[in-house]
């Protein structure tokens, strides 16, 4: 009687606990989506002993370091990850590249990917613990396949693998012949290598997983949760950027634990040189799905996956600010971001193109995604935020008053924080405005030199101060967005001009290299003293010619229905026309504006009204002088005039 009560009384701690199943999940994270839900499924899991994570399928290493931010903002950093060896299948990484180029993996904020190869890794890990280890695949077969192949003693090692591929009694779409599918299609011979193996293969195919889609009431629930897990699984869903996503690859991830939800068939497949995965007669060497409870499945991966962590959501941010007004005619425009062209789009570090809301005059603003704090020092790490971040490469030196202009859109929220980068001091500031008005387009400007670090230090802003990324950030349950980002230092006291309407251009050379900062023709010279900086300057002339030449390419195509002007700062080295236009590269194009300039040994300033632009492509402005004369420029703007135009003097 003494043993049982003690037994009662020790209950469920008494009994041995259920020994966890090793997994190694091979995939190819970044091209569609399913990837990474299979991914938080994986690690949600509390029967899978997850040792190993490896990538496939083109670009593996961008897809491994993806794989080492997951892990390391869901908790879980001491999973090794291993990127594929080339040769891989020919895939891109589409929009979610943005979750691997990320300031937590550029600056080596997460883990990082092994030095092994995925064969190596997996290899490794199944030589350690023989027959305990299942793989599971949900993409090409190729690593799989080199395994099995170049280390042929490692097959009884593996207790079975486990496969989101083929297509066996159904197609993509229910009730449908069977297909080619994705997976098999881009490495057959791999999938040759596999199924003929003689290891235990257990198959997800089509059958079973082509009518898994996870709509909006499901997947609310699941984003709900707003734990780490969901809000990194839900920063994926973003950058994919496709309404309603199919469940391909987390059955296999099922079937790894149970076939509960599947209905199982031992069936001999073959696959022949296009990939199609043929039913024959014969031993079976796969144990296939061939259908799935649709409704119990997707009830059970969002219970589990929500429920795998607790909410983090984030503090109400500090240091209150208010929006002040825009002001004249900016004294310098340091950089700017309108998010119309998509040579830009590199530089969104957080945010996708929106066409669909967008102010008066434009034809694509930014909406914020999910996204960490880039300030890994004092923010907090432990929430993300939707945000939008633009990088102005190469990083513009401040004056002694810098404003920060930009176009917003709230819902759901009335508290935006505005927030920087320092390169010159290596952290970063950010102030806060609230009780800002929802639902519909407005304008802010704010002084950036009331920016402040979290905890209240770093002082202000200083003249000289580079900087980089202008961040936005509102709640993870609200939605922003933004467009038309001028960053500017405040006009002088004496300036009548107004702000422009819109900016196209702004080129000065302080920073960045031509070329790759700064495209175009000309060379990037030191100012004599007493001015300090750099300028844009036009190469000598070419042995019997007696023309000069600078043209500035303005980072991607551009079209205006308006009138442009264009401000610049010069030096003239004799007495020449200068002749300006803005026109697209590689097509004939004739003078917008010349003017019969002197020889300027001082740097003057100089407006230029330019004609014959409205309507017409333009992706470089070109400066055009005779009689050998050299031209230097700086503090080029390019832009749409205010309400008063300005004549040139």
């Amino acid at each position: 009687m003494r043993y049982v009560l003690c037994a009662l009384l020790l209950g469920p701690m008494a009994l041995p606990a259920q020994e966890k199943i090793p997994v190694l999940f091979d995939c190819d994270i970044g091209s569609d989506v399913d990837d990474a839900f299979a991914l938080a499924l994986l690690l949600a899991s509390p029967e899978l002993d997850v040792r190993g994570v490896t990538t496939v399928s083109g670009n593996t290493m961008d897809r491994a370091w993806m794989v080492c931010r997951f892990c390391s903002h869901t908790g879980n950093r001491a999973i090794p990850v291993a990127g594929g060896a080339e040769p891989q299948p020919k895939q891109s990484i589409n929009n979610q590249f943005q979750y691997r180029y990320h300031p937590g993996v550029i600056f080596n904020r997460t883990s990082k990917p092994g030095k092994e190869s995925a064969v190596q890794l997996m290899h490794d890990k199944l030589k350690a613990d023989p027959g305990k280890i299942t793989i599971c695949a949900v993409g090409p077969l190729t690593n799989v396949a080199r395994l099995l192949t170049e280390h042929p003693e490692c097959k009884p090692w593996i207790k079975r693998i486990v496969i989101m591929g083929g297509s066996v009694r159904a197609g993509y779409k229910p009730g449908t012949k069977p297909e080619v599918e994705w997976n098999i299609k881009l490495d057959p011979k791999a999938a040759q290598v596999v199924f003929s193996s003689g290891v235990p293969l257990t198959v997800a195919p089509l059958d079973a997983t082509s009518m898994l889609q996870i709509e909006e009431p499901l997947r609310k629930k699941l984003f709900d949760a707003h734990s780490q897990l969901t809000l990194n699984l839900q920063a994926m869903y973003q950058m994919w950027d496709q309404p309603t996503p199919t469940l391909y690859d987390p059955v296999a991830i099922s079937l790894c634990i149970g076939d509960q939800f599947c209905t199982m068939a031992d069936v001999f497949i073959e696959v022949d040189d296009k990939g199609m995965t043929l039913e024959k007669e014969g031993k079976a060497n796969a144990r296939v799905a061939v259908g799935i409870d649709k409704d119990a499945f997707l009830k059970w991966y969002v219970g589990r996956v929500s429920k795998a962590m607790p909410a983090s959501l984030p503090k109400e941010p500090g240091n209150p600010s208010k929006l002040i007004e825009r002001g004249k005619f900016p004294n310098r425009v340091h950089a700017f971001e309108d998010f119309e062209t998509e040579i830009e789009k590199r530089w969104w570090l957080a945010g996708k193109g929106d066409k669909k809301n967008i102010p008066p005059g434009s034809t694509r603003s930014c909406q914020a995604m999910l996204t960490q704090d880039f300030d890994d020092r004092q923010g907090d790490m432990n929430t993300m935020y939707q945000a939008v971040v633009f990088n102005p490469v190469p990083g513009p030196p401040m004056g002694k008053n810098p404003r920060l202009s930009f176009r917003y859109f709230l819902k759901g929220t009335s508290t935006l924080r505005v927030q920087i980068y320092s390169l010159s001091k290596g952290y970063h500031r950010y102030l806060s405005l609230t009780d800002l008005p929802q639902g519909k387009w407005e304008s802010g400007t704010v002084d950036m030199t009331q920016l402040r670090r979290p905890d209240g230090t770093g002082g202000p802003l200083s003249e000289d101060e580079r900087i980089d990324d202008i961040q936005f950030y509102v709640d993870p349950r609200a939605e922003l967005w933004i467009d038309d980002i001028v960053l500017y230092d405040e006009a002088l006291k004496a300036e009548t001009r107004p702000f422009p309407k819109r900016i196209h251009f702004t080129g000065w050379f302080d920073s960045g290299k031509q070329g790759k900062e700064w495209p175009g023709t000309f060379d990037i010279v030191e100012k004599e003293a007493p001015e300090k900086g750099k300028a844009a300057k036009s190469p000598e002339p070419k042995p019997g010619n007696t023309f000069c030449l600078i043209d500035l390419g303005v980072r991607g195509l551009r079209k205006t229905e308006a009138s442009l002007e264009l401000f610049c700062r010069f030096r003239l080295s004799a007495d020449s026309s200068i002749h300006f236009t803005a026109h697209e590269r590689g097509k004939a194009w004739d003078p917008s504006t010349m003017l019969q300039m002197k020889k300027q040994e001082a740097w003057k300033d100089l407006v230029v009204p330019l004609q014959n632009v409205k309507g017409i492509g333009f992706d470089c402005v070109t400066f055009l002088t005779i009689n050998s004369a050299i031209l230097q420029i700086d503090d080029v703007l390019l832009y749409e005039p205010g309400d008063a135009p300005v004549k040139n003097p």
